[in-house]
């Protein structure tokens, strides 16, 4: 893997988990609390979101298998659902598939818990972050380019952690108006990839499309 293509896989997992456009909802939670835990949650929501990139490229191909799905198919899967959240970015929707009153009741209570959800699940990382490693991985042979894809992970938490731990002079900045112009310029550069992955995974399974 050459550092272009780091950059590049960086970039796309950054616009994906998008930590600018769930700056607005961080500052609602993290408004209540002590400064100290609001870093902690920081870390932990970080930490998570590594684990789950790391998770799908070193047992990528396994998960696969386990399901009997070919590449290709779950490429142009992992494309339509990363071209769905493309979509809610251009809206300015924020995390997907939010939780119900319950669970928002009970993570509240628990004030670490919002670290893991929803803040880590579904707001900066879901299926579709998953989907793009797992079709990354598999299309890479060798070790060296996964270590890359593990290297991109790391740096993509750093990155997220790095922009809520700024989370309050960013919203104070660029306000509303600019976390929802960063949101839809992400958008657009998901959307692209999204297309590139489903195309390349019906090109594969219709070649005849492609004569």
């Amino acid at each position: 893997m050459q550092l272009n293509e780091f950059i590049g896989i960086t970039t796309l997992l950054y616009a994906l988990a998008n930590p600018v456009g769930v700056i607005p909802i961080f500052l609602g939670f993290a408004g209540r609390v002590h400064y100290i835990k609001t870093k902690r949650v920081i870390f932990m929501a970080a930490f998570a979101v590594a684990a789950s990139l790391i998770i799908s490229v070193v047992l990528g191909k396994q998960i696969l298998a386990f399901f009997n799905v070919g590449l290709d198919d779950f490429r142009i899967a992992g494309g339509l659902l990363t071209l769905f959240i493309a979509f809610q970015m251009f809206q300015a929707h924020y995390g997907g598939i939010m939780q119900t009153v319950e669970e928002t009741a009970e993570a509240e209570a628990d004030f670490y818990g919002i670290a893991i959800t929803p803040l880590a699940f579904p707001l900066l990382i879901g299926p579709a972050e998953m989907s793009v490693m797992i079709t990354l991985a598999n299309d890479m042979s060798d070790w060296t380019s996964k270590y890359w894809l593990v290297a991109s992970s790391f740096f993509t938490s750093l990155l997220i952690a790095i922009t809520l731990w700024m989370a309050r002079p960013i919203n104070r900045v660029i306000g509303k108006t600019g976390v929802n112009v960063a949101t839809r310029g992400m958008a657009l550069i998901v959307a692209a990839i999204a297309i590139k992955f489903i195309m390349t995974g019906i090109r594969n399974e219709l070649p005849g499309l492609s004569g």
